[in-house]
């Protein structure tokens, strides 16, 4: 049940990117001409060289609603900024989809792991365990999507409108300090990651060693609490 309320304050997130980051919002949609009404893109391939979306699958007047709560509102595209003031489209435009996909995949499993459950299924439905268990990347996927949507969404800007991202940089800091900084962190993660996913897999192996060892009788019951104590 938290999914959609998560989903709701995601969306009150956009309004805010939408009344004060309007070119961040405009390379969301792919949306590169001021349009009233406006479509909403549900996928394409953004072409930043030609300035159009290739391979569209629009939806008219739903970008107006999804942006302003009205089916004929106003919504201002690429064209209203100058081209130094505009971010590079695809990868926003893609990690946002990408991340509302995610949400979307987690609601469907997790509420039709309900609907099973309250079914006395869930446990006997293995095509569901199998999905479930395969959709366990997908809060951290949508976690780094919209990562991604967020800092390449507001290029060129570190502080929208006051402050670009050239001028931001540390003009002590060399490519070397910049290398060994995120190789540490890469490795301090490969650490940390290796040593969870061995412990989960020994949790895994080993399996719920009482609960077995109580369902056993007499000296079966024994060697199982040996066993599991090796």
């Amino acid at each position: 049940m938290i999914i959609p309320v998560q989903m709701f304050f995601g969306h009150l997130n956009g309004d805010y990117v939408h009344q004060y980051q309007p070119a961040k919002f405009a390379a969301i949609e792919a949306r590169w001409q001021t349009e009233q009404p406006a479509s909403e893109v549900v996928i394409a391939i953004p072409d930043d060289a030609t300035q159009q979306n290739l391979y569209a699958l629009t939806v008219p007047r739903l970008g107006s609603f999804i942006a302003s709560g009205t089916w004929d509102s106003r919504e201002v595209g690429l064209d209203t900024f100058p081209p130094e003031d505009r971010p590079p489209v695809l990868i926003p435009f893609l990690t946002f989809r990408l991340m509302v996909g995610m949400g979307l995949v987690m609601m469907a499993v997790s509420w039709f792991g309900l609907w099973l459950r309250f079914r006395d299924r869930l446990e006997t439905t293995r095509w569901f365990l199998w999905g479930a268990f395969l959709s366990f990347p997908t809060g951290f996927v949508a976690v780094i999507a919209g990562w991604f949507t967020a800092e390449v969404g507001r290029q060129p800007w570190v502080v929208y409108g006051l402050l670009r991202t050239k001028d931001a940089v540390t003009p002590s800091l060399t490519t070397a300090d910049v290398m060994f900084s995120l190789a540490a962190y890469v490795g301090v993660y490969l650490i940390i990651y290796a040593f969870g996913f061995y412990y989960i897999y020994r949790l895994l192996r080993d399996g719920p060693a009482v609960e077995v060892a109580a369902a056993l009788p007499g000296t079966a019951r024994a060697g199982a609490i040996g066993g599991g104590a090796e």
